[in-house]
């Protein structure tokens, strides 16, 4: 298995797997898998056995506070200090195989040759606990406006979480 940049020809595959994952009202469309991944490329990676993608990691360099909103494109900064972790998730077949650490540690060494700060992610699904495990801390202030955009994960569920190097 192996870790390898993804392209618009991947994206069925993504989509199996991200339906695999995670609830209806967390799924996101193809076509905005499709922009993220062409304007991203760089910092959306796959996991593939055999062809088959068993998980995947969509990341874009970011702003340490700034959320994306569910289902939004990839916003361009022109100054960035944290690569922001959207989605990663691995596919039920290849679960207890230690591909989420492979792939969280792949972005982490992508992070720092960028001279990125920090990674920030919104943990949904009761994925917080998780996350702290990995070094993330749950951020406990938001301006509105980004407790607003957390909102759009299902606010029960979720949480702004970083992981400072």
């Amino acid at each position: 298995m192996s870790v390898s940049t993804l392209s618009a020809a991947d994206v069925p595959q993504l989509m199996l797997v991200q339906q695999n994952c995670y609830s209806e009202e967390l799924v996101e469309s193809a076509a905005v898998m499709t922009d993220r991944i062409s304007a991203f490329s760089l910092t959306c990676w796959g996991y593939f056995k055999d062809q088959q993608m068993a998980g995947y990691l969509l990341a874009y360099p970011s702003v340490l506070g700034n959320i994306t909103p569910l289902a939004a494109p990839f916003p361009l900064y022109l100054h960035t200090n944290c690569l922001y972790l959207h989605d990663m998730a691995i596919s039920s077949d290849f679960r207890g195989q230690s591909l989420a650490p492979k792939l969280l540690d792949y972005a982490k060494s992508a992070a720092k040759n960028m001279e990125l700060q920090a990674m920030a992610l919104v943990a949904v699904q009761g994925a917080e606990g998780y996350w702290a495990k990995q070094g993330f801390e749950k951020v406990t202030y938001l301006s509105a406006e980004q407790q607003s955009v957390l909102n759009s994960y299902l606010p029960e569920q979720a949480c702004y979480m970083t992981c400072r190097f």
